[in-house]
Parts: structure tokens; C-alpha cells; sequence
């Protein structure tokens, strides 16, 4: 930031000390001088965006193009950074605040520790963190609302299976975050099914594909159909794989998807889900840098903001929708839920997990 301010007083300077020139007009020969484009105060300034290897991953991709649209729109240098490995991030994070980037942006939990370490080294370089909270108060950590969207898309799922009254929920670790997700689904089902009953279990890794299949396997056993995949996007192929191979049994299951669109055409048992917008926060990160508002802290973006949405709400479309389950009747529901949260007709207030749990004994 201290190096945008000095280009601000430059700028400054130059048209001061012209004014105070001798006033004399410039030769015929000589061009006339004009205001161009070279004194973009953003011209000089570096902002990184710093990931594991994007590839296709939606959750990244969006963060990136809007990185790149930024730079385009603002003209300020823009690099994107890709990491192989958790010892990358804090090397090559490293390596951008010594190289003098203005502002570093990272995607994802793996970012916090490096970044709250750096922050305190490199004071002059500005940070920020999507979709976790750093520990260091100097790093703008954006985290998301996901009650509010959880709560909408419960709804849907409670209205798409109304003579149904026991859902699964599969999910990665027992915290607050993830009981954030559960609390809104719960909710927005029980706004439908008031008697309705929840199977939860936890895999205790955001991976492991195989664990979160058996869980698949033993909550359909149980009596479950619909089953909330609520473990990672990539995870939640395990449940996904399950529902596959018990449609192949006669013994269909639903989930949902996380974090991305995940609906296809080749698994018509994933009805929908949850969505990150990497690319909201982004722009909004940038934009508040430039305009000189970049403060730490959490920052909590949702429903509202555009950053946390559910497939085929908000935003519409999707990559594949199936009608026959989610039909009008269920997306009525879900735009009016939505609207509801938007207006703030409904508020969804999150318990810790302890209090609700001893609550409802």
C-alpha cells in the first residue's frame, strides 16, 4: 500500500509543478502534451493469487478470472501462483512478498498458517484469505455464510421428498464449521417435514472417498434416501459412487454436491447441491484494496452477496438438472426460501453445536 500512495503523490506532484510552470505555450513542432493512459495509478501495482494447481477446478478457476478480469479492468499486474504441495505455499508466498507484490491472495485453509506467519515479516505487503480465518488479525480472511443457502436447498430437498422422513447427512470433521452446513440443511427441511430425523457421520477427512461410500451404503440400509453429501467436493465422490451402484441394486439413493455445480448427466442421483463463488470474493478483495478500503479481519460473505448459492437458485442453471425429482413444485419452494432469506423475512441464527445438541436431548 505504500507504494500505491507514493504513485498517487507523483501523479500529483507532476500536475502541481506544471501549473506552476512559466505558462509559456510549446513550439508548433512539438506535440501537445495530453492526459494518457500511462498514468493509470494502478500501473505499477502486483497482486498474486495464490492456489493449489488450478487445472479445472471451478472453486480456483473463479478466483483467477476474476483476478484476470480485474487486471484487465484496472490495469494493475496480476500473477497467478499454483502450489503442488503444503511446503510450496509458504516458499513461493515467500518468494512474491520479496519480489514486492502489493497484494497476495490465497485460496483455501492452507493458506492461513503461511500467510499469518508472512503477514508479521512482510509488513508492507497486504494479505487475504478465501474460505477460512486466519489467526493473524493483519489478513483479510473471507469465510461464508452457509446457513443461508443450506437452509434453502433444505427446503427443496424436504419439499422433493415430502413421504419421506429420515435424511442423511455425511460429513468431514464434528465442528462448528461443518455444523453450520448441517444446521441450515436440518432447519430448512424440518420447515417442510417438521418430524423429520437426520442420520449423521463423519469420515474425519476432507479425501477419503471409500469412507464416505460405506457411510453411503450403511445410511441407506438404515432407511435413508436422500443422503446430504457434505464432506468436499472432491470426497463426496464416494457417496456419489454409492448411489450408482445401489440404482444398479434396485435400491436408489439422492445426494447433493459441494462447493461446485457437480451435477451430470452421468449421475442423475445427484440432485443439486451448494456453491462457493470464489469470484465475488475476489473481486471484492481487489476492489477494496484499490480503492484503498483492504481492512483484516473476518469478513463473512453468503446468500445475500452472491458467494454462497445453491445450484439452480442462485445463480440459475445448471450443469444438469433433474426434473422429474426437481420439479417446479421444488423450485418454487426454493426461490420463495431464498427471497425469504434475502428480505430477511427469515434469519438463520447458528447455535453452537454443544448448546444445540444438550437442547434437544
Amino acid at each position: 500500500m505504500k507504494r500505491f500512495f507514493a504513485l498517487i503523490l507523483a501523479v500529483v506532484m507532476v500536475f502541481v509543478l506544471s501549473a506552476c510552470g512559466s505558462g509559456q505555450q510549446q513550439p508548433a513542432s512539438q506535440p501537445e502534451e495530453t492526459e494518457t493512459t500511462n498514468d493509470n495509478p494502478y500501473a505499477n501495482l502486483k497482486i498474486a493469487l495464490v492456489s493449489d494447481t488450478i487445472g479445472t477446478e471451478q472453486f480456483i478457476l473463479q478466483a483467477y478470472n476474476a483476478l484476470m478480469e480485474a487486471a484487465d479492468k484496472y490495469g494493475f499486474q496480476a500473477t497467478s501462483i499454483e502450489c503442488s504441495d503444503t511446503a510450496q505455499w509458504a516458499e513461493k508466498t515467500r518468494a512474491a512478498c520479496v519480489e514486492g507484490y502489493d497484494l497476495i491472495i490465497g485460496i483455501g485453509w492452507v493458506a492461513a498458517e503461511p500467510f499469518s506467519a508472512l503477514a508479521d515479516e512482510f509488513p508492507d505487503v497486504e494479505f487475504a484469505i478465501i474460505d477460512t480465518i486466519a489467526p493473524n488479525e493483519r489478513i483479510k480472511s473471507i469465510a461464508f455464510n452457509t446457513a443461508d443457502g443450506c437452509y434453502v436447498y433444505g427446503v427443496m430437498i424436504g419439499t422433493a421428498f415430502r413421504d419421506q422422513k429420515l435424511f442423511g447427512c455425511i460429513n468431514n470433521f464434528q465442528q462448528q464449521s461443518n455444523f453450520e452446513y448441517r444446521y441450515g440443511f436440518m432447519e430448512g427441511v424440518k420447515s417442510v417435514i417438521p418430524d423429520a430425523e437426520f442420520i449423521h457421520n463423519f469420515t474425519n477427512s476432507y479425501s477419503d472417498t471409500s469412507i464416505a461410500y460405506e457411510l453411503a451404503i450403511q445410511q441407506q440400509a438404515a432407511g435413508c434416501k436422500f443422503i446430504f453429501g457434505n464432506v468436499s467436493s472432491s470426497a463426496n465422490h464416494g457417496i456419489y459412487q454409492a448411489a450408482l451402484d445401489l440404482a444398479a441394486k434396485g435400491t436408489p439413493i439422492y445426494t447433493s454436491g459441494l462447493s461446485v455445480d457437480q451435477t451430470t448427466p452421468d449421475n442423475p442421483y445427484i440432485l443439486g447441491g451448494l456453491t462457493k463463488n470464489t469470484g465475488v470474493c475476489t473481486t471484492m478483495i481487489i476492489e477494496d484494496f484499490l480503492k484503498g478500503n483492504h481492512k483484516g479481519g473476518a469478513h463473512i460473505l453468503g446468500f445475500k452477496e452472491g458467494a454462497f448459492g445453491v445450484v439452480n437458485i442462485s445463480p440459475e442453471g445448471a450443469n444438469y438438472w433433474n426434473d422429474e425429482i426437481m420439479n417446479e413444485e421444488v423450485m418454487a419452494a426454493g426461490r420463495a426460501a431464498a427471497e425469504a432469506i434475502r428480505s430477511g423475512k427469515i434469519v438463520i441464527e447458528v447455535p453452537l453445536e454443544q448448546e444445540w445438541a444438550n437442547s434437544n436431548k
